[in-house]
This record gives structure tokens, sequence and C-alpha cells, in this order.
């Protein structure tokens, strides 16, 4: 084979194996405030605009530990419920029991949060507020528009290899969970009170037809893990991702070292 066959292989098999150490699987970080942001002006858009309007609707704000439980869950790329969603302890730190929705999709070009979230918000056409009865499912807008709940933490993960129990599940797709604090969907119980916009608020200030309180709606870090999460007992993504990068960055450096060798014979380094 000529030198410049030689090159060119070299040249090749180094530009491949440097795409296959670039490629990775769209990543949400639960610490992006844009990701952060979006989600939570999603949920107070539609808890805004309820019809009938809500007398006692509170702001949501963001919860750390809610987000690392829907991270954990959402790492298993299953479309169910969180069995741990009412077990004290397992799901938040402080709070007892944890609401949850979840949206799956594929490609992953089909997620966006307002689409998901349209997705729950649309549910409005099956829930009739005044004999609090579903036509169809409609739990997920409930829980989106249930009063009481004041915080959320969400996450969305990539699944290559499918989201189980869905209809899509031999395809590439993605997941998107949302916890809730204090949890939602109690049976018998009004989502929320209809009434003047904010006129049951018991002291808390008004904005945009939602009750804030600066107390309640601090945020908190909490320096804790779910002890059910998978990350705990198996070898993650980011994990993965080095297992894979540190021996093609090896084979990366023996192979540019050849090439430098093999074609720059006059090559030399100085100390």
């Amino acid at each position: 084979m000529s030198d410049s066959l030689h090159f060119l292989l070299c040249v090749t098999v180094l530009l491949l194996l440097f795409s296959h150490s670039r490629t990775a699987e769209p990543f949400f970080d639960i610490q992006d405030p844009t990701f952060i942001n979006e989600c939570i002006k999603e949920h107070n858009r539609y808890r805004t605009n309820v019809k009938p309007t809500a007398s006692d609707m509170r702001y949501m704000t963001w919860d750390e530990a809610l987000a690392i439980s829907a991270r954990a869950w959402a790492s298993n790329c299953i479309f169910k419920h969180n069995p741990h969603l009412q077990q004290t302890g397992r799901m938040h730190p402080t709070f007892t029991a944890v609401g949850e929705n979840i949206w799956a999709g594929f490609p992953y070009t089909q997620f966006t949060i307002n689409s998901a979230m349209k997705s729950w918000a649309d549910e409005v056409k099956d829930y009739n507020y005044s004999s609090n009865h579903c036509t169809h499912v409609c739990g997920h807008f409930t829980q989106v528009v249930w009063s009481d709940t004041y915080k959320v933490g969400c996450a969305a993960q990539a699944c290559p290899n499918g989201v189980a129990d869905t209809t899509f599940s031999s395809y590439p797709g993605i997941i998107f969970v949302c916890n809730y604090a204090t949890a939602g969907n109690y049976p018998n119980v009004l989502p929320y009170r209809n009434g003047k916009s904010c006129s049951k608020c018991n002291g808390d200030k008004c904005e945009s037809n939602l009750c804030r309180n600066s107390t309640r709606d601090a945020l908190k870090s909490y320096n804790w893990r779910p002890d059910w999460d998978p990350a705990l007992f198996n070898c993650g993504s980011f994990c993965k991702a080095l297992l894979v990068i540190r021996p093609v960055s090896i084979l990366l450096i023996f192979l540019s070292v050849f090439c430098l060798q093999r074609y720059y014979t006059n090559l030399y380094v100085y100390e």
C-alpha cells in the first residue's frame, strides 16, 4: 500500500473514532435554569387560566428534591408511575406524599416542555368541574391545577433503547416526568375552590391570579437522593460515557503518534 493510502487510512480512522467519541444522547439537566424556568412557566400558565376561576390557586415553584426523584424514576425508561409515591421518605426528604405526571414520545425531536404540558392540560375537555368527574383520563390535568400543590420538579430522559410499556418501545424515545408536592388528586375532592381569583389567598400576595408567599415559595437545596435510585446500584450514563471515552481516547493518542511518526519522520521533540 502506498504512503498516501496509509495516510488517508489513518486520517479516516481518526475521524471516525473522534466522531464516535463525541456522539451522545440528548441530555436534560435538572439544574439548567432554562429547563427549570420553562417547567415553572408552563405549569403556572395553566393554573392562572383555569375555568371556572380559582379562589385559592397557589403559585408553583421548583423543588430540587422532587426533580432528583423525577430524574431517578425517568432513568428507568418505563411508562409507569413510581410505586414509591405514597411512601414517606422515599420520594422526598420532607413531603410525605408526592404526585406524578408522565409523558413519553418519540423521536427525541417530538419533545418540548410545551407539547408535553399541553397534552396534560388538554385533558380538561374530559373533566367536569361541577360533578368533579372525568369522562376519560384527566388526572394529569387535575394534578397540574391542584390548588394546594405548590412545588414541582421535572426531568426529561432520553431512552435510546425505547420507553417500555409504550406502543413505540422498540424505537429511541424520551420520557418526561414531573413530581408534585403537596400531592393532588385525592378522591372526591375538587382540585381547587371556585371563586374570585385570589379571594381565598389568606394573606398571600396575588400575582396573575395565583397566591404567592415568599416563605412557601423559597427555593431549598437538599443533600439527598432516593434510596431506590438506580444510579446507586448501576453504572449511570455518565459512568458509561467515561468507560467508552477513556479507551477511545487512548486509541486516538496511539494512532495519532503512529501517524505522526510514520509520515513526519523528521519531527523531533526537545525538552
